[in-house]
This record gives C-alpha cells, sequence and structure tokens, in this order.
C-alpha cells in the first residue's frame, strides 16, 4: 500500500552504463571506468529544514545547486551513523551534479560515534515510521519545488531514493511501500531475495555491492538479482571486486577511493537516466540586466 502523504513544512571513457532492460543484470566490475564525469555546479550551503509526518517534527539538511533551477530531487538516506558530516558531504555532491537534495534525520539529533550505539540505533528503527520519514522528504522536496514555480505547466518533480548500508535497505523498503518516487539506489543494504516480495517495486533499481561484503554477501546478491529477474523489474546490479561493506564511506576502514569514485559516476548516471537533468521549460534565474547607462550631461 502506497505510504501516507504527510504535512510538510518546509522553508522557502571509458565504458558506457549498461543499458537497463526489462529484468536484473548482474555486472561483476573492478575498476573498469564509468564515463566521464559532467561539469559541476556551485552549491548553496546546506541547511537544516523541518517538516511534519503526522504529529511528528522531522529535520532534514538540504542541499541545492546554483543558480536554482527545476532540478529533479534526491532523498539521500543516512547509515547507520546518522546524518553527520559525511553524509551530508554525499548530498553537497548530489547538489554539484544537478540535484536538489535531502538527507532526513531518522535517528532525531542522535548521531552515534561508536559501533556498539550505532547498531543499538538502527536496530530501534521502525521500518514503517522511516519509510514515513522518507516520504515526507519527497513531500518537501516538492513542496520547496512547487513554491518556486520554475516548472512549465503540468511538469512534476522527478525524484529518487540514494540509501547507503541501513538507508540501502531502507531505501529498497521505500520503494516496496509505494513511496511516490522514481528511481531507486542503494549501496549494500540488505537485500530481499523473494520476487513475489520484489513485485510492488515501480521504479528502476540500482544496486552497488562489494563481493567480500560480510553483512550483504555475495550469494545473497546474486538471489536479489534473480528475483528482480523473475519479477521483471528494471534494475541493475554492479558488484565490485576486492572491496567489502562501506567501501564509499570515506570515514570507515574499508574505503576504497577508486572504486567509490567509479560507483559515484555510475550512480549519477543511473540517476540522469531514470530522473533527468533540469527539466525542459523550467524557468531558472536569470541575471539581473544592466541597467541602461544614463545620457553624459552636456559639456559646459
Amino acid at each position: 500500500m502506497p505510504v501516507p502523504s504527510p504535512d510538510p513544512v518546509c522553508p522557502r571513457a571509458a565504458r558506457r552504463w549498461p543499458a537497463l532492460v526489462a529484468g536484473a543484470a548482474l555486472i561483476a566490475l573492478s575498476t573498469s571506468p564509468a564515463e566521464p564525469a559532467t561539469a559541476k555546479l556551485p552549491v548553496q550551503e546546506g541547511e537544516m529544514v523541518g517538516y511534519k509526518v503526522g504529529k511528528d517534527e522531522i529535520k532534514g539538511y538540504l542541499s541545492r545547486p546554483v543558480p536554482q533551477n527545476a532540478y529533479p530531487g534526491v532523498v539521500v538516506i543516512h547509515e547507520e551513523w546518522g546524518l553527520n558530516d559525511q553524509i551530508k558531504g554525499v548530498a553537497d555532491r548530489l547538489a554539484a551534479e544537478g540535484y536538489l537534495a535531502i538527507v532526513p534525520d531518522l535517528y532525531r539529533g542522535k548521531v552515534p560515534t561508536d559501533a556498539g550505539y550505532a547498531q543499538t540505533l538502527a536496530r530501534g528503527l521502525n521500518d514503517d515510521w522511516a519509510v514515513s520519514a522518507i516520504q515526507g522528504a519527497v513531500t518537501c522536496l516538492r513542496s520547496i519545488d512547487a513554491g518556486e514555480r520554475r516548472r512549465s505547466p503540468g511538469q512534476r518533480m522527478p525524484i529518487g531514493t540514494l540509501g547507503f548500508s541501513m538507508g540501502g535497505r531502507l531505501s529498497l523498503v521505500s520503494a516496496l511501500k509505494g513511496a511516490d518516487i522514481q528511481a531507486m539506489a542503494m549501496f549494500y543494504g540488505r537485500v530481499e531475495t523473494d520476487a513475489s516480495v520484489l513485485q510492488p517495486i515501480e521504479v528502476p533499481v540500482l544496486g552497488i555491492f562489494g563481493n567480500e561484503d560480510r553483512g550483504v554477501p555475495l550469494d545473497q546478491v546474486k538471489a536479489f538479482e534473480a528475483a528482480l529477474k523473475a519479477a521483471g523489474k528494471k534494475a541493475t546490479i554492479l558488484v565490485y571486486t576486492g572491496v567489502g561493506h562501506a567501501f564509499f564511506n570515506e570515514e570507515r576502514p574499508g574505503y576504497d577511493p577508486d572504486i567509490s569514485g567509479d560507483a559515484w559516476e555510475r550512480t549519477t548516471m543511473f540517476l540522469r537516466d531514470s530522473l533527468g537533468r533540469p527539466a525542459v521549460g523550467a524557468k531558472p534565474i536569470s541575471p539581473a540586466p544592466p541597467a541602461p547607462s544614463k545620457p553624459k550631461p552636456d559639456e559646459p
């Protein structure tokens, strides 16, 4: 069933990306380079925004490109480590790629620094509540976008989710529970291996994993890929060799800069393919025209 709509309160050379086809494709990768990156945009300083889901006030970190435009949106879903500087940096990187990005604070202000506390908070998180908070972030982005009136009539802001570890699983769960999104990407989150469970997914799927991940073993990733294919879903599963869990997070021991860089390029290609670039007919802020020059007074 679709998740309930919340009441938002928001302020104002490469190897070509594998074609997304009907059915999943598991692709094993080492360090094959992705398509070269496009030019980056300047990013406005991030800010905390708030929106309501039922009686709950949810905070989120919002990052946006400059100039303002009718950009697609991405809801970034944090790892077990909460809304820390590392995940805010991911949102900033997405803004530089041309997306309005928001990271909902699923821990309500708690930012763990040790693994035990992080795991306790993750275990205590209710999936239904978390999905409602994620859908609230989707609605918040659309509220901001609608308030700025930058789209042509009839256009609607396309939005995807991108989650890591715990957030990767919640990105998948959000798609399963009918969140109003147009794409779903996950990095090394726990997966579903039953095709009937995956049947409700209605958006393109990107899953990125490491073949040495003990938390999400390769056999489960392969079963996930097979289940997506059996369910007839539009999905691509990428598996990098030689890395394990959290290889994308520069603050974790398993971080691999080369592979994380390639995974980022493939992720942004997926988002561009699924969500597009700034909407056709969008109305960007134009620089103010120069003031007309005043004629000089006649010389005496």
